[in-house]
């Protein structure tokens, strides 16, 4: 039955386009998978994520989940699902972790069991860290890309990018890399509709992931923030009237606005409704109700620095 629903999956025509094409000539997914907090199920969640069709997988050091991932990964090749390069694999550097970045890259490859890896993200715009209380202060953004850079001239990964950067990290990257973001991975919901960030990028010929896309991220309180967004009457609304689920109605919005959802799940039937977000288009109008929910209201405030990166 799943390799049913897997060559119906390839066969859908969808009125989005089926890949993005990027400033650096490679392409990749319209929509993909997160890893984040589901490591205890997350090798056996990949292969058969790939057996249903995804294609574009997202995980990074401080998941502690690379191991597993790749597992999966060598497990669906090895099976014949998929070649190695029809997938699309995301990885990233964690801010204390910046002293051998080459090195980290080896570690990334050797617990993916890969030869490369399609994206490479820096993960916060942070260059300071507390080590027992001590302020250590890690390379600074300009000394950091330059070895980024490296890693694509060295074959370690096809493209470099960052996350969470907001418009000034990025202008300041800008101003001196020779090799440009080809992406930039940030929270990206109703609740949370960075227009000037997604505007900027667009520019750039960035091209935005969007994590925590249906807010239920392992951060997200809705008890405390009193935001729900699946139980939005709003999106019930669409979700009846386009006779899909709330979540695959969050999911088409945020395919709409040109943003890389990558939903994280545990469970591969999900995964399934997931990839079906993007087999319909709505009109218009209803795009913009959902665009309406806006609150500009971040989950994943990152406090942990005890700075407003943001700002």
């Amino acid at each position: 039955i799943f390799n049913k629903i897997y060559f119906q999956y390839k066969k859908m025509s969808s009125p989005f386009p089926k890949e993005y094409k990027l400033n650096n000539g490679l392409t990749c997914p319209i929509i993909g998978q997160g890893t984040h907090g589901v490591k205890d199920v997350i090798s056996q969640v990949v292969y058969q994520s790939i057996k249903d069709g995804v294609r574009f997988l997202d995980c990074a050091f401080i998941y502690n989940d690379e191991k597993e991932v790749g597992d999966g990964i060598k497990k669906a090749i090895a099976d014949g699902l998929c070649k190695r390069e029809d997938l699309f694999i995301v990885s990233k550097l964690w801010t204390e972790n910046r002293a051998d970045i080459e090195g980290e890259m080896k570690r990334t490859l050797e617990k993916l069991q890969l030869d490369y890896v399609d994206l490479y993200l820096d993960h916060w715009p942070v260059f300071f860290y507390y080590d027992k209380g001590k302020k250590i202060v890690s390379k600074p953004m300009h000394v950091m890309w330059a070895e980024f850079e490296s890693l694509v001239k060295k074959g370690y990964t096809k493209s470099i990018g960052v996350s969470n950067y907001n418009v000034q990290s990025l202008q300041n990257l800008l101003s001196f890399c020779e090799i440009k973001p080809a992406f930039n991975e940030v929270e990206f919901h109703p609740y949370l509709y960075q227009k000037d960030l997604l505007d900027f990028c667009e520019k750039e010929g960035i091209k935005l992931i969007g994590y925590n896309p249906i807010c239920r991220g392992a951060y997200v309180n809705i008890e405390k923030s009193g935001l729900n967004l699946l139980e939005e009457p709003v999106i019930k609304e669409l979700a009846a009237k386009y006779k899909k689920t709330p979540g695959q109605i969050a999911l088409n919005w945020q395919v709409h606005c040109g943003v890389i959802p990558i939903p994280r799940t545990g469970k591969a039937e999900r995964m399934r409704e997931n990839l079906g977000s993007v087999e319909f288009k709505m009109d218009d109008a209803d795009y913009e109700k959902v665009t309406g929910l806006n609150r500009n209201h971040r989950f994943n405030n990152f406090t942990e620095f005890n700075i407003n990166i943001f700002a």
